[in-house]
């Protein structure tokens, strides 16, 4: 349909304006996308990072744990030993210090970290020790460590606390840390303790050889919250309330052994923190990883991707500068062109009201054209006329009924284009229109002596459509399928429900086909399907292209498959929710019957 001047111009500067909206819409969108792709990427990388540093606490964590189980598993079994042989030596009243001394003095050496061995009566007192003999608790004794801190742990287990030598000597300044066991007789009665004292230094100095990083930490601590010793920290024996609340919380954990968590969010301010009991002891250890150390390969990746990210929106953003401008010249150009496309607009609506109005003009004369011919023909006036004229009338009646075929498909043509052709849209019988289409032409394929082959289910939904058109349709699809098939062929007119694309009906020839390289462009006016019968008086090269604008109309397609010298198969499609508006229609209340009162009236 033509438009008028004014609303092309509007509908131009509107595109632009459109088109100006969506390129910043899509800088906008593409800055978003890089910046969230970006943001996703380097929290991918950093929850990377946070989970290597995670599992090489977790490592460290074996590792230590490892060590002070098997440490302090030897010094139990060592323990044990030497508690056996003097109860073995109590059960025959023979306590031999010197055997003890000698027993002991041989284990010293191939435990690690361990200070003396010293076996002590139920009065404390010593009975005999590794470093001497006979024994001197001394070094024990008067450094601080009493029996009264011992703690019960079970099986008959004790675990001492970690004390201070201040006594000048060869020890001074370490801190020992004492463990052992009861050693009872038969009737397990209590009969002496073995103690063990460590050195907690070789702890301190084993985690100093692991690597938690700058400023990471490996540790072991006491159940009540003391620092035993630690691969960097210096403040050992101070009490810590939080790690006292993290030996329960470990006690509580699903494996019972292990607890590891992630402290804060930022780069520098993030710990991954692995903790692990000791088998059965009151006793843990702790792994502790710096944001500091394992965030540092994030950050260089983080200022590389931030630099990557700029780069690319300075570019984006160049490109849509450029975009703009080129749209800020078009609509110059647009002003210059808008005079020239509203002088074309208005000449195109003169062409088509040109058309509209010479076709009415044609029509008039047309018709008496053909009546007074066909009265001449049929000889209504009698039969004096000479057979000449019969047949001169005759032409004259074919010559009027061609003129005014193509006279109507022209009106067609133009009522579409100018859109005085409104949709009256209401459910439509397909069967019903195929059968009415059909016997509207049956008389032209009887002419030709052509067998019309009707196909139709016996059941067809109905569709939301306007019968003139679909009627139109069908009946232009099968004149152009009589026209071009050779006498004495078949023309098949089919229609199926298909539930996914929807009702379809097919008008399928045997005639001439249609060229490979015209089949795409039909649907266009004027055009010829089979240019060899272009010129023998077939048709206008309308009809097609009428039947696509109804079927745009519609809401509907035609699709045309040919092969050329084998016939031409022409289908119309109505989609699914044609059927849909249709039967939501049939399903509304219908409207209330006209008394005759009102009918009146």
């Amino acid at each position: 349909m033509a438009r008028a001047p004014n609303q092309s111009s509007k509908n131009g500067a509107s595109s632009l304006r459109r088109l100006r909206a969506a390129t910043l819409l899509l800088f906008t969108s593409f800055v978003l996308l890089v910046i969230s792709a970006g943001a996703y990427y380097l929290e991918q990388q950093r929850q990377a990072a946070i989970d290597t540093a995670r599992r090489t606490a977790r490592a460290a964590l074996d590792t230590v744990q490892y060590q002070a189980a098997q440490t302090f598993g030897d010094t139990l079994r060592m323990s044990e030993g030497v508690a056996d042989v003097y109860r073995e030596q109590l059960a025959h009243n023979q306590v031999n210090e010197a055997t003890l001394h000698q027993l002991m003095s041989a284990k010293l050496p191939r435990m690690q970290g361990l200070v003396t061995f010293t076996l002590f009566d139920t009065e404390h007192h010593g009975i005999a020790g590794s470093r001497s003999y006979p024994v001197d608790v001394s070094m024990i004794i008067t450094s601080g460590m009493s029996f009264e801190t011992f703690a019960d742990i079970g099986d008959d287990m004790f675990f001492g606390q970690l004390y201070r030598n201040i006594r000048p000597g060869l020890l001074v300044d370490q801190w020992f840390l004492p463990f052992g066991k009861i050693v009872r007789d038969a009737g397990g009665i209590v009969r002496g303790y073995v103690v063990a004292l460590f050195n907690a230094n070789f702890f301190a100095q084993y985690y100093a050889t692991l690597d938690p990083g700058a400023h990471g930490q490996i540790s072991i601590w006491s159940a009540d919250g003391l620092m035993l010793a630690a691969s960097r920290n210096e403040s050992r024996g101070a009490a810590n309330a939080a790690m006292a609340e993290e030996m329960r919380k470990l006690r509580d954990a699903s494996d019972g052994r292990t607890l590891t968590y992630v402290q804060g969010r930022g780069d520098n301010e993030s710990k991954v923190t692995a903790l692990g009991l000791v088998g059965a002891l009151p006793v843990f250890v702790a792994v502790e990883m710096d944001g500091r150390d394992f965030m540092a390969p994030w950050r260089a990746t983080r200022n590389q991707i931030f630099l990557a990210m700029a780069v690319v929106i300075l570019g984006a953003a160049a490109f849509a500068v450029i975009i703009l401008r080129q749209i800020h010249h078009t609509e110059q150009n647009e002003l210059a062109l808008r005079h020239a496309k509203a002088l074309a607009e208005d000449a195109s609506d003169a062409k088509s009201r040109f058309l509209a109005h010479m076709s009415h003009e044609f029509r008039t004369p047309l018709n008496a054209i053909m009546g007074f011919s066909e009265i001449i023909k049929n000889q209504v006036l009698g039969g004096t006329v000479s057979p000449d004229y019969v047949g001169y009338a005759a032409h004259i009646h074919r010559s009027g009924e061609h003129l005014l075929h193509i006279v109507n498909e022209i009106l067609d043509t133009a009522k579409i284009e100018l859109g005085g052709e409104p949709l009256q849209q209401k459910p439509t019988d397909i069967r019903t229109l195929v059968l009415g289409a059909i016997g509207f032409v049956e008389g032209l394929a009887a002419g030709k002596n052509l067998k019309l082959s009707v196909a139709l289910p016996n059941e067809l939904p109905m569709i939301a459509s306007d019968e003139r058109f679909v009627r139109q349709v069908l009946i232009n699809l099968m004149s152009n399928a009589i026209k071009f098939s050779p006498s004495g062929a078949e023309i098949v007119i089919g229609a199926c429900n298909h539930p996914e694309s929807g009702v379809t009906i097919s008008v399928s020839d045997h005639g001439p086909g249609i060229e490979p390289s015209l089949l795409k462009r039909l649907g266009e006016p004027f055009l010829q399907g089979n240019p060899a019968l272009s010129h023998s008086g077939q048709g206008t090269g309308l009809g097609l292209s009428i039947c696509k604008r109804y079927m745009d109309l519609l809401d509907g397609e035609l699709k045309v498959e040919s092969t050329l010298g084998s016939g031409t198969t022409a289908t119309i499609r109505f989609p699914r929710h044609l059927i849909a508006a249709a039967a939501e229609v049939l399903k509304s209340p219908l409207p209330q019957p006209v008394t005759q009162a009102s009918a009146a009236v």
